[in-house]
């Protein structure tokens, strides 16, 4: 979900997915997102500002999955040492490519937790 959020066009409140098929709110509310359709949206126009690069969105996509916290784990602490590497990664970078907005990774690892608000919700 959060790949196809960077590729929100908001002029025409539309999102191209990887293939290129390109869907408009209706269509996506149609397709199967129903009531979740305007938390995607809502999530994909406040990742907008963020100006996330490919590496960034990778990073932040591999973040997701790697999560200690989900329910049954049986080594939860394991799995967050391997997620660890990928945060302090996500922070250089996200720091070398715009020095002069430290607030940008915390704003990205905010957006992680509005994702999963959104997953838990379809659920």
């Amino acid at each position: 979900m959060l790949r196809i959020c960077t590729r929100y066009t908001p002029e025409q409140d539309t999102m191209t997915f990887s293939d290129g098929l390109t869907l408009t709110r209706t269509q996506m509310h149609n397709a199967g997102f129903g009531p979740l359709t305007d938390l995607v949206f809502a999530f994909a126009g406040q990742l907008l500002p963020l100006q996330l690069d490919d590496t960034e969105t990778g990073l932040l996509s591999a973040i997701c999955l790697i999560c200690g916290d989900r329910m049954e784990l049986e080594q939860p602490r394991r799995v967050e040492r391997l997620q660890e590497p990928l945060l302090e990664a996500l922070r250089v970078y996200a720091r070398q490519r715009r020095p002069r907005q430290p607030q940008r990774f915390p704003r990205m690892l905010l957006k992680i937790t509005d994702l999963r608000g959104i997953s838990t919700k379809g659920e």
